[in-house]
């Protein structure tokens, strides 16, 4: 489960990285391209963007004794890229089978359906997002329990890539019901599957906006007595919110959405073999900077 308070702290912090880093752009794109690789996974990226990229291979999580018992998982490769000490994105690989579990269901319960559920979306393709009738939004399918829940998402569309097809938005998760600021949580998120539906692709990347109200320390936004909105009010906030970024361009965000896509994009496979991962992966980590 992805520690959403603490990334709520770093939000300021990451995002005066990225507005140093968007300032700078113009010169950083002249850095090199690296191509890394990590059991036949590969990606490129711009080392004058990213200043570090840590690999790690996680450890599988099963049914019945996992170390903990509300984040059940296959063995994954999971990608980490920093900004100087801050990390600011992630791109996680699942393998849809496993062999060192007899039966896949039983080891883990969820991963199965979550998987249709994704292929079915990306495969029908419906108008995204899908709202209730008060105008809250449906959840779009991720890969993973989130363990929290989906509370505003703007600018949805499907993304195609080489290795398979995905779905990209910006998202805010929450575990409560706190009248949380738009920006203060905000991430841009891809969740997709390869061509063969053997392995599911999740990526985070927090990101922000100029045009976005400042977000105060603790990222709760107030009315006019500064106290939290509540309810209605609330829901008419991220609704108006949803729809201002909804209306600005993928590239004036920080960073720029199409500079993630194209990290996901340069994604490849090459003879990898997933289902050995559950056997293989004991928490190794690379660090490459």
């Amino acid at each position: 489960m992805r520690d959403h308070a603490t990334m709520m702290g770093r939000t300021l912090n990451i995002n005066l990285l990225w507005a140093v880093i968007l300032f700078y752009l113009p010169v950083m794109v002249q850095g090199e391209q690296k191509t890394i690789s990590q059991d036949g996974v590969s990606l490129t990226y711009n080392t004058a963007i990213f200043s570090k990229v840590e690999i790690l291979q996680l450890k599988r999580e099963p049914l019945p004794h996992p170390h903990d018992q509300l984040n059940v998982h296959p063995a994954n490769l999971l990608f980490l890229f920093y900004t100087g000490s801050k990390c600011v994105g992630s791109i996680k690989l699942y393998p849809l089978e496993d062999r060192s579990v007899g039966d896949l269901k039983m080891a883990y319960p969820e991963l199965s359906a979550r998987a249709r559920t994704l292929i079915r979306i990306l495969n029908e393709r419906p108008e995204l997002p899908q709202r209730y009738p008060d105008g809250v939004p449906k959840e779009i399918p991720t890969i993973q329990n989130q363990m929290a829940g989906q509370y505003f998402l703007s600018h949805v569309r499907y993304l195609d890539f080489s290795w398979g097809s995905s779905v990209g938005f910006l998202v805010q998760y929450a575990q409560d019901s706190s009248a949380y600021a738009a920006g203060s949580r905000l991430d841009y998120q891809i969740e997709g599957m390869n061509v063969h539906n053997k392995i599911a692709v999740s990526t985070y990347f927090s990101v922000s906006h100029p045009d976005l109200p400042r977000v105060e320390k603790d990222g709760l936004v107030t009315d006019e007595n500064g106290e939290p909105l509540r309810d209605d009010a609330y829901s008419k906030y991220l609704r108006k919110m949803e729809k201002l970024l909804d209306s600005k361009s993928e590239e004036t965000f920080q960073p720029p959405l199409g500079l993630i896509q194209a990290v996901v994009s340069s994604l490849r496979f090459e003879n990898v073999d997933a289902a050995a991962w559950g056997s293989k992966f004991n928490g190794k980590k690379t660090v490459i900077e």
